[in-house]
């Protein structure tokens, strides 16, 4: 596992990024919209990107060629996912060129509280395509990330409902299941808090300007 302790990490500060044809292409998670990123935005302040939104009430594969239709034309890619976001840029590496990805308390290994809250209330998309054994999910194992990927994992905010530790809305075990691919960082701070996070905004700007290295190298 790539694990960095966020309080040791050296962030690169400048922010005058060169932004060689990189284009940044924003996430949201699931009942959201993209204005949940309004302050990680303001913060980045990114010259080149693209806002993103979909109807989690619309099937997953739906809303996967929804979003490439809407980014397609981006030549090369930063992708920045929260929650099941992060799910929608795993997949979106199979169809873009993409440089660097930073997902957002993404639940990779779908959730176990999805699976049996599906039969109790069975015409709810997003329990569908979010348990355990979804197509999403478990298509989504499957595929290999070749570049720079950062993983942020909320950690506080618990609720008895999930299995085992969780950020009140993904369990910690979901969020660090393909960990031997990434580098997880861990924020103490609910799922939804974590986006309007100082030290996520720092997160976010590094691993930019690390992408942006390896185009200009």
């Amino acid at each position: 596992m790539k694990w960095y302790n966020i309080f040791t990490k050296n962030f690169i500060k400048n922010k005058n990024y060169k932004n060689i044809d990189l284009t940044v292409i924003w996430i949201h998670g699931a009942n959201q919209s993209s204005q949940s990123f309004n302050y990680l935005r303001e913060k980045c302040n990114f010259k080149k990107e693209i806002l993103v939104n979909y109807d989690s009430s619309i099937n997953f594969d739906e809303n996967l060629n929804l979003i490439y239709n809407n980014v397609k034309n981006s030549d090369r890619c930063f992708l920045i996912g929260h929650s099941f976001g992060g799910v929608y840029a795993l997949h979106l590496l199979q169809k873009l060129n993409v440089i660097g990805v930073v997902s957002i308390s993404t639940p990779f290994n779908g959730s176990r509280t999805a699976d049996w809250a599906k039969f109790v209330v069975p015409k709810y998309q997003l329990f569908k395509d979010a348990g355990r054994r979804s197509g999403p999910i478990i298509s989504g194992h499957k595929i290999e990330i070749g570049c720079p990927w950062v993983q942020i994992i909320s950690t506080e905010g618990g609720v008895p409902y999930h299995e085992g530790p969780n950020d009140g809305v993904c369990t910690i075990a979901s969020m660090e299941y393909r960990s031997a691919d990434m580098e997880i960082f861990k924020v103490a701070t609910t799922h939804f808090e974590v986006m309007v996070s100082p030290v996520v905004e720092k997160i976010i700007i590094n691993s930019f300007n690390e992408a942006n290295a390896l185009l200009s190298s």
